[in-house]
């Protein structure tokens, strides 16, 4: 997959970041195809990346989902699989995610599938744009509503 992005260096560093959580046991990086093709992507994590999250919940956690198309079920399909992991290999009593406060369409997305706001406060999603060489293009702090569904 890598090599299909060759144009795209920051995709690339993308990638291989989410390779490296899962080569690590950190996560399962899980890949949506439809008729040979990637068409959306998320990185689930055995445990949330915001200390004040871990310290409440400690749930497993959806990062950086992507769906090529919306609308298309890609989102929902990747969710569905997540929540698999979690509850079943994993057996969490919990995942949740962060949403930007203006992305109403995934929140809705979010909301249908049972998920609910966490208790605690907006959380600040740091992170990083990289080259493929690993530079820094732009650094990111976003504050973020933190969603979670219990199982």
């Amino acid at each position: 997959m890598v090599g299909a992005l060759e144009g795209e260096p920051w995709a690339q560093h993308h990638i291989r970041a989410r390779w490296d959580i899962q080569q690590s046991d950190g996560g399962v990086y899980l890949l949506a195809r439809r008729d040979g093709e990637i068409v959306g992507q998320t990185i689930l994590l055995r445990r949330s990346k915001y200390d004040e999250v871990r310290a409440d919940a400690d749930p497993a956690e959806i990062n950086a989902l992507h769906a090529e198309v919306p609308g298309q079920g890609v989102g929902t399909a990747i969710i569905r699989a997540a929540e698999a992991i979690a509850a079943g290999e994993w057996n969490r009593s919990a995942i949740g995610l962060a949403v930007e406060p203006d992305n109403h369409r995934a929140r809705a997305l979010y909301e249908r599938l049972g998920y609910e706001p966490w208790a605690g406060p907006r959380v600040l999603d740091h992170w990083t744009e990289q080259a493929a060489d690993g530079t820094v293009v732009r650094t990111h702090n976003d504050p973020c509503e933190y969603l979670l569904k219990t199982f």
